[in-house]
């Protein structure tokens, strides 16, 4: 995988490495000392989601130090990823997150900072601020960061601010419907009008949407339908009923989606439906709504699979 990043390099722009661990930095050295050649590196912090990135205490700055001390690795920036922000609803508990974010980041900083000075390292972090991107955000905090802490040369990497979901919507991060732009086409194969049921039967499942969970619950909706909910899901099918009124359970409306017709649905979440596809219908969202009846203008095929 080094040699095919190596190859990656040798044309126009850059690739910088990722890293969270000491041995994946003495990976890079040794492959850079044979290959003659200099890495540019991003150090992943965890600043309070706790999946990856190496914390921001001694440990951190340990490596950092490791980092910008090799003659094979240039330490280019920080990188953080606000993933706990997805389990938040409240505009307020979501700024708080967003500041404990670039306190963390900048506590983080002055460590290091005083680490290198006591060790008389020409490397100074308060000074040389402007040459290191601090990488920070996610879809659900993208409008929260407002950088009060006045971070220099700060990046916001939202994910999937691009299509958008119904975590999204959950979330706040989009007020409505009308601003997601992924969705799944699916076709209605089976009415099932009996008490235990009630529901109709839609050909896009496990394999299409993914059985990704939610804070709000269930697998996806129906674009346009906030009457209605999906209650079931196997590898390809998804089970759809009215939702209930006060414990009372709604007659579905089967008259409108008759056996053979389609459906738009919203996945939970956009990242996970989107992989799921070799390939994008595109339509023309910007003078009408999106709707099952819009015309599709563009095909796009996605890069994707692992190497």
């Amino acid at each position: 995988m080094l040699q095919d990043l190596t190859s990656a390099t040798q044309g126009e722009g850059c690739i910088h490495v990722l890293v969270d661990n000491p041995q994946q930095v003495t990976f890079l050295e040794e492959f850079a000392r044979e290959n003659i050649l200099r890495w540019s590196v991003f150090l992943k912090l965890d600043t309070g989601y706790h999946r990856a990135g190496i914390s921001c205490d001694e440990a951190g700055v340990k490596l950092a130090t490791n980092i910008i001390n090799s003659t094979h690795l240039e330490l280019k920036g920080l990188y953080t990823h606000c993933g706990h922000s997805y389990n938040i609803q409240d505009s307020k508990a979501m700024k708080e997150t967003t500041n404990q974010d670039h306190s963390t980041i900048l506590g983080f900083l002055n460590l290091l900072s005083s680490h290198l000075k006591s060790n008389n390292s020409n490397f100074d972090v308060s000074s040389g601020l402007s040459s290191l991107s601090i990488s920070v955000g996610s879809t659900p905090s993208m409008f929260s960061h407002d950088n009060t802490l006045k971070i220099p040369n700060i990046e916001l990497h939202p994910g999937n601010y691009v299509f958008y979901d119904r975590q999204q919507l959950w979330t706040g991060a989009c007020s409505s419907e009308k601003s997601i732009a992924g969705f799944v086409l699916a076709r209605v194969i089976g009415h099932y009008d009996d008490e235990h049921r009630n529901a109709i039967m839609v050909d896009a499942g496990d394999t299409a949407l993914t059985k990704e969970s939610t804070p709000q619950g269930s697998m996806c909706s129906v674009l346009g339908r906030p009457d209605l909910e999906s209650y079931r899901m196997s590898q390809e099918i998804t089970m759809i009923r009215s939702k209930s009124e006060e414990g009372r359970v709604k007659p579905f409306p089967f008259q409108e989606f008759p056996l053979g017709s389609t459906l738009l649905l919203i996945p939970n979440h956009s990242c996970l439906a989107a992989a799921c596809f070799e390939e994008y219908h595109v339509v023309d969202g910007k003078t009408n709504s999106v709707s099952i009846k819009s015309e599709v203008v563009e095909k796009w095929r996605p890069v994707k699979g692992w190497h």
